[in-house]
Order: structure tokens, then sequence, then C-alpha cells
């Protein structure tokens, strides 16, 4: 029988969460819709909680489907409903959030709640199935590495230069102007791969680093308008 978290220590853990700013309600739900700890008004009954969880899902389904890895989705509700998948176990958290917040605005409070929620929930199943958090962990790693290394796509490209200049810094900045920007993947529009193309150089602080990605970002941009 999979070993379940502690609720008592799933809502303190929300409690925290509801205390940023921004921030108004906070709920976890698994893979099962089951709502494992709650942080929210009363009008938000599970059933409400319950659907929502059944949206966000369907959207995480259809970006692996669709061969993205995203792993943040935001829909618009009376405020902005942010969710996010705890990484390999199953678990997922929505947070309910002001309007009017930016996507850089959610990443920190969002990656925040992540860890809080993540310790929570390890506290009381690590001990019991770590070997197979591992092994979850391990292969969801591989299937984005994989995916990641076969996007021909003028993102995919843009990725894989990035991390070959940059490291892993080069892979958090094109996912970064991804999700900052708002873009859609796989990029087809041009103005689109010229919005991705303008954040990643205005944040690279070395001028040679610099000189040297827009020079190839702009060879990737002919290739990939001559794909289309």
């Amino acid at each position: 029988m999979t070993p379940q978290p502690d609720t008592n220590k799933v809502e303190e853990a929300l409690s925290k969460i509801t205390k940023m700013d921004g921030v108004k309600a906070a709920y976890v739900f698994d893979q099962y819709h089951t709502i494992v700890g709650r942080d929210v008004p009363a009008q938000y009954g599970n059933e409400i909680l319950k659907r929502i969880a059944g949206q966000l899902s369907a959207l995480a389904e259809l970006s692996w489907q669709s061969g993205s890895a995203t792993q943040e989705f935001r829909l618009t509700y009376e405020k902005f409903a942010v969710y996010s998948r705890l990484f390999g176990k199953g678990y997922f958290l929505v947070a309910f959030m002001l309007k009017e917040l930016e996507p850089a605005d959610m990443r920190q409070p969002i990656n925040l709640a992540v860890l809080v929620l993540e310790k929570a929930i390890r506290s009381e199943v690590e001990a019991s199935s770590s070997s197979a958090f591992s092994q979850i962990a391990q292969l969801a790693e591989k299937s984005i590495r994989e995916q990641t290394e076969a996007d021909e796509s003028f993102a995919g490209m843009t990725r894989r230069h990035a991390i070959k200049l940059m490291g892993p810094l080069g892979r958090e900045l094109v996912d970064n102007a991804i999700e900052d920007e708002v873009l859609v993947l796989p990029l087809l529009a041009e103005k689109d791969m010229r919005k991705l193309m303008k954040y990643v150089l205005a944040r690279i602080p070395h001028p040679l680093m610099r000189t040297i990605m827009e020079h190839d970002m702009d060879d990737m941009l002919q290739i990939a308008l001559k794909q289309k």
C-alpha cells in the first residue's frame, strides 16, 4: 500500500504558503484528485477543488502528450490559479493568487511553496519509498532530457545551445524566457522566436558570449523558419 503524507503537516505547510504576499488560498491534491490538504475559504468546497484538479491534470496530460515538459499552468477563476507539480511524487499544488501578479512575481513564492510541501510530504513517506521515488525521478529526468535532445524547434535548438555555452544556467534562462514571455511551445511565429531571442540575449552578462549567442541564434532562427 502506498504510504500517505500526514495531512496535518501538509496543512501546516499550506498555512505558511497562504501567508505569503498575494497568495489567498492553496491546496494539494494527488494523482487521483483526492484533496490531501487545504487552506482555502469556506466557499471553495471539495467538489470545486476537485473540478479544478481535473482541469489541471488534463492540461498536464496534454502537455506530456504534445512532447512538452511544462510543469506549471495558470487558470483564471476569481483569482489566478497557479499550479505546480511536486516533482516525481504524484502530488500537486494549487495556489490562488492575485490577478495582477505577473509570472515573475509568482515564481519565488511557488518555488518556496514546493520546497515546504516537499519537506512535509517527504518526512512521512521517504523512509518506505525513497528508492521508488528515485527511480521515478531518474526516468522522468531521462525522458525530459531525451525530449530536449530530440527537439529540432527554435526553442529546442536555443535550449541546447544555451546549455552548451552556460551549463544549467543556460537551461534555466531559456525556461524562464518561455515562462515570463508566456510563449506557447512549439514556437511557430517569427515574432515569438524573436521574443525568446531578445529575452535570452538581454540576460547574458558576458559581451563575447552574448555576441556568439546572438550570431548562433540568428542562424537557428533562419533554420526554424525554413522548417515551417
